[in-house]
């Protein structure tokens, strides 16, 4: 123990060399977790391995904290090198009686020290080591940087390093919300961290903490009132510790936007401590999420399915994500369907065959054959070596001589919108590509027209940006912003745009797909129209193996899907729109109280009224019934009119 004190004098009188750096601070802080942010400004949750610990600058720790950590753990820190002689030598003094270390007698410096760059193991070389490195410490780095290491670093139970992940973890704050009484209890709990953890030894931590705020008030750091107030305060108003929230189908849908487009590296992500701040959310993703569930187990329970899972997609006017939902529950199955899987889409594809007859010339008034098809496959029977032809149907198995366009897509008829399709089955392929449902380079053949080619919310979100938004593409992105630790802007997130059609195609579509919602496949949310307009369309995959609804207001797009993870059917008459249109309607509400939805420009009757004339007709005499039907309502129409100017010049002359 002589030796050990000798030692101490020598070190003290001695000056050593510093190992000095401009970024000497930053070369010492540890990994920080990375912070996502909600569109409130709220925490939604927390990219980090390791340690859970949230960098906090030393402007933004609140000084009744620094008081209070003075006050417990180092009183003379702002009058020491790094060293406090009386402190050491009444430590070691009391480590020679006991024959062991027993009493640390650290500085703040060198607790910092022994946290940066050695073990926990109590020797005396450890001790002697300690020391010189805090000399070194007090050399290159201000007081207040030594406090804000310090105060990064420190243990303060359940999982947090830091104070700012301890105010989190402990009393679910930020740093700047922190009373005294709490400022008070992450000082005390520093001497140990689990003897003192508040939700495990309160009364302990309790005492330790009314200690310090005793010694605070002898020292002026507060008031009287301030010290009375603050004995009273509970210890946390938690009743369990606020750990960090790491997963979720939103949190794993930021970090796939944020490591496919190359903004942050994984090691940055996870150990750079930046604020990600984001378009998510919180409360609408949550009601989103307790909706899918609540119908999904309705329906599993109604069917007796024990592997039935949900998804759901939403983007607001200019293309931010508003929520991502990728199954019933997160804590039972990562798998986010709303973009990691890829199934067949069904009639969600129908409304490209029917926009690119509008683009060639087309009238929603005009005709098409909805008689059975038979066509020839590159398939053929193991069993009888025939060819195997394609034969496909219309839901009920109901066929008629022809049907209208308009009739077709409100009606989702599969054959006439395949006899539609073969028109122009390569400029349907174009527009496919051009709405990014499917690669350049992919294959293409009659059956995608009903939507039989791969596809998830994701992209079909994407794609219907352009039918709410008039022809403009909209690619999806929940990224707003992302900080580094120091608070400098590193990345702006912006709407990626891309023209894929002329308004006035895709406005004749929308009409169609808002009849798809008043008397259409989708009816079961017609109710929606007497509040604000809504248009949309249904998706049934064969044996009813998905459903899908995705739809769009003036203020969002939306997709929801069901099915089976089996990929087993469903039940015997599942649809898009007794499926999956119920809840699409009941978070439509939600989302209209949030987004103000209103009526589409230009309306619907106003775009009805000026549907371009009909001429394709499957029987020439009814080409001449219908224009001889259109003469005689213009012909009403001129004479009403003109009724009605007599009735005003008559009205002016008798006044």
């Amino acid at each position: 123990m002589l030796r050990l004190l000798t030692a101490i004098v020598l070190i003290l009188l001695t000056a050593t060399s510093a190992f000095a750096s401009p970024a000497y601070k930053n070369k010492l802080m540890p990994p920080f977790a990375s912070v996502v942010y909600g569109n409130n400004g709220k925490p939604i949750g927390f990219y980090y391995t390791g340690k859970f610990r949230l960098y906090a600058p030393y402007r933004e720790i609140p000084k009744t904290l620094i008081y209070a950590v003075i006050t417990a753990e180092d009183e003379r820190f702002f009058k020491h090198g790094g060293i406090d002689p009386i402190g050491i030598v009444r430590a070691a003094i009391t480590d020679i009686s006991k024959g062991k270390i027993v009493q640390g007698g650290s500085t703040i410096t060198q607790q910092l020290a022994k946290m940066v760059f050695l073990s926990p193991q109590r020797t005396i070389e450890r001790k002697l080591k300690e020391i010189e490195l805090a000399k070194k410490l007090e050399e290159n780095l201000t007081k207040e940087e030594i406090l804000e290491l310090y105060l990064n670093y420190v243990y303060l139970s359940n999982g947090a390093y830091g104070v700012r992940a301890a105010a989190w973890v402990l009393f679910g704050e930020n740093l700047n919300q922190l009373t005294p009484a709490q400022c008070a209890l992450l000082a005390g709990i520093i001497r140990g961290p689990e003897y003192y953890n508040p939700f495990k030894h309160p009364q302990r931590a309790l005492k330790r903490r009314n200690l310090i705020l005793k010694k605070m008030l002898q020292k002026g750091y507060i008031t009287e009132a301030q010290y009375r107030e603050a004995i009273k305060e509970p210890l946390t108003p938690l009743k369990s510790p606020n750990f960090p929230r790491t997963a979720g189908y939103d949190l794993d849908f930021i970090k796939y936007e944020i490591l496919k487009k190359g903004i942050l590296t994984p090691k940055q992500l996870y150990r750079g401590g930046y604020s990600i701040y984001t378009s998510i959310d919180p409360e609408i993703e949550k009601y989103a999420q307790e909706v899918l569930k609540e119908y999904d187990e309705i329906y599993s329970k109604e069917h007796k399915l024990e592997d039935l899972q949900c998804a759901g997609f939403a983007v607001d006017k200019d293309g931010k994500v508003i929520f991502v939902v990728g199954g019933s529950d997160y804590s039972k199955s990562k798998l986010n369907r709303a973009f990691q899987v890829q199934r067949p889409i069904g009639s969600t594809a129908k409304p490209f065959t029917y926009l690119t007859a509008f683009q060639n010339g087309w009238s929603p008034l005009d005709f098409v054959s909805n008689e059975p098809i038979e066509m020839p496959m590159d398939k053929f029977d193991p069993k009888t070596g025939k060819r195997v032809w394609w034969k496909p149907e219309n839901y009920g198995k109901k066929f008629t001589p022809f049907i209208t366009l308009r009739e077709a897509l409100m009606r989702s008829v599969n054959v006439a919108t395949l006899h539609l399709a073969m028109h122009f089955p390569q400029k349907i392929r174009e527009n496919l590509v051009k709405f990014e449902m499917i690669p350049p380079n992919a294959p293409f053949d009659l059956s995608y027209v009903l939507g039989s080619f791969p596809s998830n919310l994701y992209r079909i979100v994407r794609a219907y940006t352009a039918f709410q938004s008039g022809g403009i593409l909209k690619a999806p992105y929940a990224v707003l912003e992302i900080k580094d630790k120091h608070g400098k802007t590193v990345y702006v997130g912006y709407p990626k745009l891309k023209k894929v059609s002329d308004p006035q195609s895709i406005f004749i579509l929308r009409s169609i797909l808002q009849d798809v919602v008043k008397r259409g496949t989708a009816a079961s949310i017609s109710y929606l129209t007497d509040q604000f307009d809504v248009a949309g369309k249904t998706g049934t995959t064969n044996e009813y193996r998905d459903t899908y609804f995705t739809g769009f207001t003036t203020s969002f797009v939306m997709s929801i899907w069901f099915g089976r993870d089996s990929y087993k059917p469903m039940w015997r008459g599942a649809t898009g729109g007794g499926v999956s249109a119920p809840p699409w309607g009941k978070i439509a509400l939600k989302l209209c109280e949030k987004f103000n939805c209103e009526r589409f420009v230009p309306t619907y009757e106003e775009i009805v009224a000026n549907y371009p004339p009909p001429t394709h007709f499957p029987e020439k005499e009814m080409e001449e019934i219908y224009y001889d039907q259109l003469i005689n309502q213009l012909r009403e129409n001129e004479s009403t009119e003109e009724a009605s100017v007599g009735k005003d010049n008559s009205g002016s002359d008798r006044r």
